[in-house]
């Protein structure tokens, strides 16, 4: 239980960095992600990725004790899918179609690279998802999103 909330903390913060280095800047900017605070992200992603899909429609299976001490992604792999889970939160928070301008680009570069199996690509999208979800409760909690963030979105983010 108090690991969980010690993760849970460290999420928060995480999200709520990505909020204020995303919204605050007028360039594009990175985050700098603490590798322990990925590692963490990576932990919660694996202990959740028998709720994603793997292989088509199938669930995935739990995570291994041998996933856990080796995870099937690296650490900076787990950092992108933060950082990106919490842009597509921006994106969503602005009013633009999350799916196409963000999450679906982001993996089909996955899949293009052809580094990543089914399985990699389902824990990278529930390390997304979850970022996702932090980010975009602390965003409402802002109010609505503003003009000048929205043209700096839209003009960072792919159009098809």
């Amino acid at each position: 239980m108090r690991r969980a909330v010690c993760l849970l903390m460290a999420t928060s913060v995480l999200g709520l960095g990505l909020t204020l280095a995303l919204g605050a800047s007028a360039q594009p900017t990175t985050p700098v992600i603490p590798d322990t605070v990925a590692r963490k992200m990576l932990e919660l992603g694996l202990q959740n990725i028998h709720r994603a899909l793997c292989d088509g429609f199938n669930q995935c299976a739990p995570a291994t004790p041998a996933e856990f001490e080796t995870p099937p992604v690296t650490i900076d792999q787990a950092r992108a899918a933060i950082i990106i889970g919490g842009r597509t939160a921006f994106v969503r928070w602005c009013g633009f179609d999350g799916d196409r301008r963000s999450v679906l680009p982001f993996m089909q570069q996955l899949r293009q690279s052809k580094q990543y199996n089914e399985r990699q690509l389902a824990l990278m999208a529930v390390i997304h998802g979850i970022q996702h979800s932090i980010t975009a409760e602390q965003l409402k909690a802002k109010g609505k999103c503003d003009q000048a963030m929205r043209s700096r979105l839209d003009a960072q983010l792919p159009k098809s």
